[in-house]
């Protein structure tokens, strides 16, 4: 039985009573979708989600991932959660037509990815590939869009943010990995980052890393950064894979949640060049880095959301089966008959908060992607991208805070067995924390 419980009828309700996006439907640039496809793929992934995507759940959080000569091997479920998620095409969902993805509005995409995230994050992480081609195929050249974005969509590459280094967390403007130039667009990236999640993995054949390193000469402070593509394995001229490049994994975290999830520290130019290919042809590192940014923001929210509302859910079963003391109303008859902790008043404060929190954040998620879909719909209208500014860390900032803080009231449903490994909610927990610690 799964872990996950999706909540698809509150999905919906903001996405097609609240929200409206049906209206929208059919019209520019969402000309393919209409309300019953819309509803058809939400449905499906639900069935993916909580199927084959959970089904991976625990097994990647008990598995230790191991890091041997710069590779790391991943669980065989693992591997088949994400074959079952690009085996459906999933991975094509949000890219848009331009890189041969089915452009899909961003409301039924962040309904996918609400049921994904939820059902099993660690496992979502390993697509962020298809984030990063979408990035180079906006900000990149035509050039880099047909070498690099294009593969990463039809071969299941891997993809990668890389900020952090040991010394520049938060201020990533203090940032010392350098970029030497070599000709036109290629550079020597120099440089040790930190904490970068699907760093190393076996499950896709290649890993496009978007760098940010300070080219020669470059400006102190965050205007100094440049991004970089920076592939795993170089390519031949026919397209295949060439000779490994010079970025190897040097670390591997061992984590309090995700355990899944790799998270890596990632050395350049160590023992051999390391190749990178200026993203755009421009030295406007922080501005294209903050597309993966937004994006990794809404995402977060989104997984927060999510995996309160499941941790909601799964207590709310618990107080309906879980039979404990006597009704309130018949305390003090010892021979009173036991009933559902659910019948407990304080059991049904605890659960009314998380149900309230998980269905109000489930809201204002819903309303930013309706709002991201405005700016396509009506992208000459400023208000709308102005607005997602300002939904976007409230989306991220407060979701996650709030359901870590909320998922210790599901474990309270539970009591002591809660605790255990026996229910999901420890790891909920585990897996929740890193949302508010995250940027």
């Amino acid at each position: 039985m799964s872990h996950y419980k999706s909540n698809l009828r509150d999905l919906e309700f903001n996405l097609f009573e609240v929200n409206k996006v049906q209206d929208y439907f059919g019209k520019t640039p969402f000309e393919d979708m209409d309300l019953d496809t819309a509803k058809d793929i939400i449905r499906e992934v639900d069935r993916l989600a909580r199927e084959d995507f959970a089904a991976s759940f625990v097994e990647a959080d008990r598995t230790e991932l191991k890091l041997v000569d710069g590779e790391v091997k991943l669980p065989d479920a693992m591997k088949k959660s994400l074959d079952a998620f690009y085996d459906g095409g999933w991975n094509l969902l949000g890219i848009p037509k331009e890189l041969d993805g089915f452009g899909a509005p961003d409301t039924v995409r962040w309904a996918t990815q609400e049921l994904l995230t939820g059902a099993n994050p660690a496992a979502f992480f390993y697509a962020s590939g298809g984030l990063m081609a979408a990035v180079i195929g906006l900000v990149g050249t035509p050039e880099q869009a047909e070498q690099w974005a294009k593969p990463m969509i039809e071969r299941r590459w891997g993809g990668t943010m890389v900020l952090t280094e040991p010394d520049a967390g938060s201020d990533v403007g203090a940032g010392t990995s350098k970029a030497v130039h070599v000709e036109d667009d290629m550079f020597h990236i120099e440089g040790v980052k930190r904490f970068i999640t699907s760093g190393e993995q076996d499950y896709a054949e290649n890993i496009i890393h978007l760098v940010l390193a300070r080219r020669e000469g470059g400006e102190p402070g965050t205007k100094g950064l440049s991004m970089f593509i920076v592939p795993k394995y170089m390519l031949n001229e026919d397209g295949s894979l060439g000779e490994r490049n010079g970025v190897m994994a040097t670390g591997l975290e061992h984590k309090m949640g995700i355990k899944g999830s790799t998270t890596t520290e990632l050395t350049f130019g160590m023992d051999k060049p390391c190749i990178g290919y200026l993203v755009g042809g421009v030295h406007e590192g922080i501005k294209q880095m903050f597309k993966v940014i937004e994006d990794a923001r809404m995402l977060i929210g989104t997984k927060s959301m999510s995996t309160l509302s499941t941790g909601y859910l799964n207590a709310l079963e618990y107080a309906q089966e879980r039979i404990q003391s006597a009704d309130l109303t018949q305390a003090t008859d010892k021979t009173a008959p036991r009933v559902p902790i659910i019948r407990h008043p304080n059991v049904r404060r605890m659960l009314m908060d998380q149900k309230a929190y998980a269905e109000a954040m489930r809201a204002l998620v819903h309303y930013t992607a309706w709002v991201i879909d405005q700016e396509k719909v009506d992208p000459d209208n400023e208000y709308w991208a102005k607005l997602e500014d300002l939904l976007l860390p409230l989306v991220k900032g407060y979701s996650s805070e709030k359901a870590y803080d909320l998922l210790a009231q599901s474990l309270q449903v539970f009591g002591g067995s809660g605790y255990t490994m026996d229910y999901p909610i420890e790891q909920y927990i585990r897996d929740a924390k890193i949302d508010s610690v995250y940027e």
